[in-house]
């Protein structure tokens, strides 16, 4: 059973047991803490620490000499996907490369076959050459934590076959991006 579910309960009982306490007791003696507010903020480090990648800005992950050497044109372009936020970064006539906060690397759909596993920074990350047979992109999934994960894809003009091209293009972002990560 997740730990995080079984202390969802208790924080939230502990709050309206607080809460009704401090209702019904008369008001005599020192001023204490809202209770409410200690509940408040207890959730909110416990919604922080389920997804520390939640106040993520995708755009903030490069800088603009980053950006610069990577050839892409600067800034990129934030965007919408499935809900989730997401930066996208030009390369005239030649792709370019995207990035966001995405569920942990076990959750997503990645090509198996195309895939190992790799360091990046301190993170244990899944490289995928060519996804489905795409030559012309590269994936790198960083394991922020188990149930997130900050996604790189390097894409190609779509007639490329330059494989390894796309793949240094996203490994070197990933490295560059990993050590901004929580």
């Amino acid at each position: 059973m997740n730990r995080a579910l079984t202390r969802i309960p208790v924080v939230s009982f502990a709050g309206v047991a607080l809460l009704a306490t401090a209702c019904s007791s008369p008001q005599t003696g020192n001023p204490s803490p809202d209770p409410r507010t200690e509940t408040t903020s207890t959730t909110t480090s416990a919604a922080a620490a389920k997804d520390p990648l939640a106040a993520l800005k995708p755009c903030d992950l490069l800088t603009a000499a980053e950006i610069g050497s990577l050839g892409l044109t600067a800034p990129g372009s934030p965007e919408k996907l499935g809900g989730k936020e997401l930066c996208e970064w030009k390369i005239s006539g030649n792709g370019g490369l995207s990035a966001g906060a995405e569920k942990g690397v076990a959750d997503l759909n990645l090509d198996k076959a195309a895939s190992s596993s790799i360091d990046v920074g301190k993170y244990e990350a899944v490289l995928v050459k060519a996804p489905n047979g795409a030559a012309s992109l590269c994936t790198v999934a960083i394991e922020v934590t188990d149930s997130s994960s900050l996604v790189v894809i390097a894409n190609l003009t779509a007639s490329s076959t330059d494989t390894a091209a796309a793949c240094e293009r996203a490994t070197k972002a990933a490295e560059l991006i990993a050590p901004k990560l929580p």
